[in-house]
């Protein structure tokens, strides 16, 4: 089977997009599928003609989330009569006619608050939220019913991220004592508020519990302390699009079908690894907020370079970086890796390469404010 993928140049180089990409081709390569990957600037710019043989039914995975964008998109294509499965997208404004498999943010939402409440810190602000991302309005609308059923104020407890996560924290550091707990959009968000809040004296978990919703990323396993987070497996999600991808073209019935992966709650020292899983004490509303690039702010792009290191480093990387944190020399660290100083050197400047550092220590300076030491 012929799986067609399309994914928006808005989007093309986002962290999120490239683990998606991963987790679905994992998937396709175990069903011995093929993809064939859609490359153009605009869905209108695609010959759909060419693209699709004969009778062959018309299903596109598309991968993008711009709240501006991707609508005109899914109209376009409808309109086309192509069958269009979203992943891990949702909106309000969606046109009908779509598939999509997704986290299920609302499940996600319920369990980190509800956690929290049980813990005795329900004292939360929702922190981070961009308003161009539909994933955490989704998060922004759940929060809001919970605030509002605890008599909570949405415009004081929520803070958005317009473009930069330090000036997001500026706002939410005037009213920080009014907290006991944080939910933050996602891992890239959580571990800039934790590096923040050290820098400002503030003890997490001591001080302030932090947890993280929609998080996948290897720092957040890594950080001191590591972070709490909700999250679903990425590779589930990709093994249930394909599947999705398959079950529609082999119906002879235009259908729409919607998959929601249940989030699991991993608790982890930025919540004193507190076991108490909670209960239920909340229902989602649905709202709709304005347009904002997450990936532009200098914050999140130094979070993500961190993490783009961690996917892309092997047992040995992931030996040295351990090293070169504490402060080994490298004949401490090529003795206890059973490896040589030339073979150090060279993974040292290749993953100064994959970063953009020039040096080790730019390296260290960028790993160091999210990492524990080993």
């Amino acid at each position: 089977m012929r799986i067609k993928i399309y994914v928006h140049p808005e989007s093309a180089q986002s962290f999120w997009s490239q683990l998606s990409l991963k987790a679905v081709g994992v998937e396709i390569t175990r069903k011995r599928y093929t993809a064939e990957y859609i490359n153009a600037p605009s869905v209108k710019d695609i010959d759909f003609d060419a693209e699709f043989e004969g009778y062959e039914k018309r299903v596109l995975l598309y991968i993008g989330y711009s709240l501006t964008s991707a609508p005109y998109d899914l109209k376009y294509l409808t309109d086309l009569g192509i069958h269009v499965l979203l992943l891990n997208y949702e909106s309000s404004v969606l046109s009908g006619g779509c598939s999509k498999v997704l986290l299920n943010y609302r499940d996600g939402m319920q369990k980190s608050i509800s956690y929290l409440v049980a813990n005795r810190h329900d004292r939360i602000a929702l922190f981070g939220v961009n308003p161009n991302s539909p994933t955490d309005i989704l998060k922004d609308q759940y929060f809001v019913e919970y605030l509002r059923e605890r008599g909570g104020n949405p415009s004081r407890d929520i803070y958005y991220n317009y473009g930069s996560i330090s000036g997001c924290f500026t706002r939410f550091a005037e009213n920080r004592t009014d907290y006991n707990a944080v939910i933050c959009a996602n891992d890239v968000t959580a571990l800039t508020l934790l590096r923040l809040l050290k820098e400002n004296g503030v003890r997490v978990p001591e001080d302030l519990y932090i947890t993280s919703c929609g998080g996948s990323t290897m720092l957040a396993e890594r950080s001191n302390p590591t972070i709490t987070t909700i999250a679903a497996d990425q590779y589930e999600i990709g093994r249930q699009a394909i599947l999705t991808y398959a079950n529609l073209m082999k119906n002879p019935c235009d259908i729409a079908m919607t998959v929601k992966v249940a989030a699991k709650l991993t608790v982890r020292g930025s919540t004193n690894f507190d076991p108490n899983p909670g209960i239920d004490i909340f229902s989602p509303q649905l709202t709709a907020y304005p347009n904002v690039d997450f990936f532009a702010d200098p914050d999140a792009q130094t979070a993500l370079n961190a993490e783009s290191l961690l996917l892309s480093s092997d047992e040995l990387d992931q030996g040295i970086l351990d090293g070169i944190l504490a402060g080994e020399t490298y004949p401490s660290i090529a003795e206890r890796l059973y490896t040589s100083e030339n073979v150090i050197s060279y993974r040292i400047k290749r993953m100064c390469k994959i970063t953009g550092c020039q040096k080790k220590s730019e390296l260290v300076a960028l790993l160091s404010p999210y990492m524990k030491q080993p």
